[in-house]
């Protein structure tokens, strides 16, 4: 790791972060009170406590475009993409690494409620940020600003209901890639034809276990 990138790390977390240890990254009553609402549906954070966590574990780019201008064709619909990069750890170099997740979201003025309807460009814009900063903050959480759209939150919900690999799983898939002398490139095929991911780290609890029996069972050629 660069001297630069170090001290930009110690810039963005003065108070120490545990990159490692992924289960330290829980949110305190006063953070809940402040960011977080209760619905029917469960737990919701805002868009701002999302900002407010990624900051904390030390982001570094945060970038929201439109993709897809409203039109009378397309519903009126503004489709907005944007990229969290931050810092996290990863446990195949078992170093601390720059990291990059991108999300996009929808937004048009029947599905946002009567306050924000005249702005739902910059909603779409605050969709997008929220998807791609729970990512990256690994907060199975619902973003308040989605609750509107109805089918973010019935794909969302089951998020909510699933746990993110453990640390443990990410040590054993470690462990599994240096006995068997798997390369980076085996590695991101084996996520891309399992899983449709290139970044493990953002897996279920249940779909580490299912890698770990994969990698158990590969046989390096």
């Amino acid at each position: 790791m660069s001297k630069e990138i170090e001290k930009q790390i110690d810039e963005a977390k003065p108070n120490g972060f545990d990159y490692k240890n992924k289960a330290s990254f829980k949110l305190s009553q006063k953070f809940k009170d402040k960011f977080s609402t209760q619905t029917a549906g469960g737990p919701t954070i805002s868009a701002d406590g999302l900002v407010a966590l990624a900051h904390i574990k030390g982001i570094w780019k945060l970038d929201s475009k439109i993709i897809q201008f409203p039109s009378a064709d397309n519903n009126n619909t503004c489709i907005c993409e944007a990229t969290v990069g931050g810092y996290d750890w990863d446990p195949i170099t078992d170093q601390i690494v720059k990291v990059e997740f991108t999300d996009i979201g929808d937004a048009n003025p029947s599905n946002c409620n009567r306050m924000v309807a005249p702005s739902f460009i910059r909603m779409a814009s605050t969709r997008a940020i929220g998807r791609a900063l729970r990512k990256y903050t690994n907060v199975d959480m619902l973003c308040t600003e989605e609750l509107s759209d109805d089918d973010v939150a019935t794909e969302s919900m089951s998020d909510i209901a699933t746990d993110r690999i453990t640390r443990d799983q990410l040590l054993k898939v470690k462990s599994i890639i240096t006995q068997k002398g798997i390369n980076q490139q085996m590695f991101t095929e084996i996520l891309s034809k399992t899983f449709n991911q290139s970044d493990f780290q953002i897996l279920s609890v249940e779909q580490g276990n299912q890698l770990i029996s994969i990698l158990e069972d590969y046989v390096t050629k």
